[in-house]
């Protein structure tokens, strides 16, 4: 029998053209670059459809990879999902987490219960006319079966984080559908209520609860994205950006048939003052704890994973807040949701992403999280 084991390495970017991090962890043997299937990272910059920041940092490491694996860059996007979030606002650092996986003849006897699987794959291209409407929900959908099957899990229930990177409308992408006589469902590349990163998170994330069962597909008309908050998933973590034309899928899980020293969980915060759902996701990765994690158990927080978006109203527990309002309030998302994560785990280098104001992308006003950590020998 063999058994999957995954690991999981998270190093600075001091700019998103700096792959040094990277380098020195394959030179210094602490990463075999085969071995990677995955790099999620966070980069400086505006976080919006023409951030040139992200698709910067976006290429520097697919350049590092191919060169440190000696093929071409094309490959490395067949074989590895590579996604980059722009923004690290507030107390966030930009950083890529690398994530390894391969197949082992055995694991260590001390290791029980269910740990870290990873599973990946691409959508079909998604076109302009499929954003933000019921193909890419099926096309994101498939690709979330697909990367299960990869990862060998079979109960959607241990499927605690689905990170989607998919594409974002464009002048050109726009152009192109009318060119074909295609429609699209909004002409604003932004980030707003009617911006296309809104809409390319939404589909993919109903995909994502299509796939795992949280969303019955029938309930899911082109009308009801961005408009019926009551569907939603708990494990979805989209986003999307202009330079992509398929959706990349990673899908993080646990298994009983894994190798690895990691375990992953999940939670769902109730709003952008809640820690409660970090602890949860912490917790249900493997950390006991009552109030909050000590040093040690800090110690073993591997990473974070979090989507902060803006609460549908201007109140908050009774109160008026003025987020709403900001001119750049997709980047407070970001820094208050950074804050809620770095303050529970230390650490700056979290993957904090999100700014879309609603989302289908845990309940109203909540939002998911994902914990990975690092298993200890009894």
């Amino acid at each position: 029998m063999t058994y999957l084991k995954a690991d999981m390495h998270v190093v600075a970017m001091l700019n998103p053209g700096d792959t040094s991090g990277l380098t020195e962890l394959f030179a210094s043997g602490g990463v075999d670059p085969d071995r990677v299937v995955a790099l999620i990272a966070k980069s400086e910059g505006s976080g919006l459809h023409n951030d040139y920041a992200r698709v910067f940092a976006d290429l520097s490491l697919r350049r590092a990879l191919a060169e440190a694996r000696g093929v071409s860059m094309d490959r490395i996007g067949e074989e590895v999902t590579i996604a980059v979030s722009g923004g690290t606002p507030g107390v966030l650092s930009p950083h890529v987490t690398v994530i390894t996986q391969a197949e082992v003849d055995s694991r260590p006897a001390w290791l029980e219960g269910a740990g870290l699987v990873v599973g990946r794959s691409h959508t079909d291209p998604i076109l302009p006319e499929d954003i933000g409407r019921g193909a890419q929900v099926d096309k994101v959908a498939a690709a979330v079966r697909q990367a299960m099957k990869g990862a060998g899990v079979t109960d959607p229930g241990e499927v605690h984080m689905v990170l989607v990177k998919g594409p974002a409308l464009s002048a050109a992408a726009v152009a192109d559908a009318t060119s074909r006589g295609q429609t699209v469902v909004t002409r604003d590349f932004g980030i707003g209520p009617m911006g296309s990163m809104c809409w390319s998170n939404d589909g993919s994330a109903l995909g994502v609860g299509v796939a795992l069962g949280e969303i019955d597909r029938r309930d899911i008309t082109d009308d009801k994205i961005r408009s019926d908050w009551s569907l939603f998933s708990e494990v979805a973590a989209t986003s999307s950006g202009g330079e992509k034309r398929v959706g990349e899928v990673l899908l993080l899980a646990n298994s009983p048939d894994s190798a690895s020293e990691l375990r992953v969980g999940h939670g769902i915060t109730l709003d952008l003052a809640d820690t409660g759902g970090i602890k949860e996701a912490l917790r249900s990765a493997g950390l006991e704890f009552a109030c909050c994690p000590s040093e040690e158990q800090k110690a073993r927080v591997v990473q974070v994973f979090a989507k902060f978006v803006l609460p549908g109203t201007d109140n908050l527990r009774g109160r008026h807040i003025t987020v709403l309002d900001d001119h750049e309030s997709h980047h407070v998302a970001k820094a208050v949701g950074g804050a809620l994560v770095v303050g529970v785990t230390g650490e700056p280098m979290s993957f904090v992403s999100g700014g879309e104001r609603n989302s289908h992308m845990g309940p109203p006003d909540g939002n998911p999280v994902a914990a990975v950590v690092r298993r200890v020998q009894p």
